[in-house]
């Protein structure tokens, strides 16, 4: 059986196949009639994709950091309940509840509003913007509540989706190899890790070169970009995978997902 350095010599000087006609329309034909919300085309994308390679595929969301904020609302639920509603270029959508310290009345809620539209057409974490705060004691609370909602949305976990899942059990037959990679798409972190997502471009990764991961795992990934945000696709498979196939489809697939994303 070759090595993790037999295989990574392979890898690096194979050449990917060009996609067959019908693959390559497939594609074409998914994004050019997907129409949905955002996480909707990330999870449709990780079956695609798994559906296309027949292995488990991943997609990882470029989180909020870097989106460019289209609109902003506030709006009271209850005097002591304020939901903060932002919407991104892409079309992403994000809430979070925000509870000021005393009742808010509408024109409260309305001043507050106003002074965080500064944030439309900027980046989300762009630090050079900032609504103004010296208004009224409780509009400048609402507003700095507000703030510090967004800023901790910027820092939660990243959407992540699994397609395929089910392939696992026909590419690992051993179970105990099966469990140890199921239990490394279970963390955030093992995550970002398996798809390098600090990555430029295509990745490849082979055995021990993942860290903490099972030696019999290959991870094939590519960026994909969404109002300049970053973001991740790939498939896992056994040593054995079809790489040259893998990549050219991955590619493909990032590639036509930024494209979608961004139009």
């Amino acid at each position: 059986m070759p090595t993790d350095r037999g295989y990574r010599f392979y890898v690096d000087h194979l050449s990917p196949d060009a996609l067959r006609a019908p693959t390559r329309g497939r594609i074409e034909t998914f994004f050019g009639t997907v129409h949905a919300e955002f996480s909707r085309i990330l999870r449709e994308t990780s079956d695609l994709l798994s559906e296309i390679t027949h292995y488990p595929a991943v997609v990882l969301g470029p989180g909020l950091r870097g989106h460019i904020v289209r609109d902003l609302h506030l709006l009271a639920v209850e005097p002591d309940v304020v939901v903060l509603v932002v919407l991104t270029e892409t079309g992403r959508v994000y809430q979070s509840v925000v509870r000021p310290p005393r009742p808010v009345g509408p024109d409260e809620v309305s001043a507050a509003a106003a002074a965080l539209e500064a944030l439309k057409g900027h980046e989300l974490g762009d630090e050079t913007v900032a609504p103004p705060v010296d208004g009224p004691p409780p509009v400048a609370a609402l507003v700095g509540l507000t703030m510090a909602a967004l800023s901790t949305a910027l820092d939660r976990g990243r959407e992540i989706y699994v397609g395929g899942a089910s392939r696992m059990v026909e590419l690992w037959e051993d179970l105990a190899k099966l469990h140890r990679v199921l239990a490394l798409l279970e963390r955030e972190a093992t995550v970002l890790e398996l798809l390098d997502d600090r990555a430029e471009g295509t990745s490849v990764r082979l055995g021990s070169e993942i860290h903490a991961a099972e030696p019999d795992l290959a991870v094939v990934s590519a960026t994909y970009l969404a109002a300049g945000a970053r973001g991740r696709v790939g498939v896992l498979g056994p040593m054995r995978m079809d790489y040259k196939r893998s990549i050219r489809v991955v590619e493909e697939v990032s590639d036509a997902l930024g494209d979608s994303l961004n139009h």
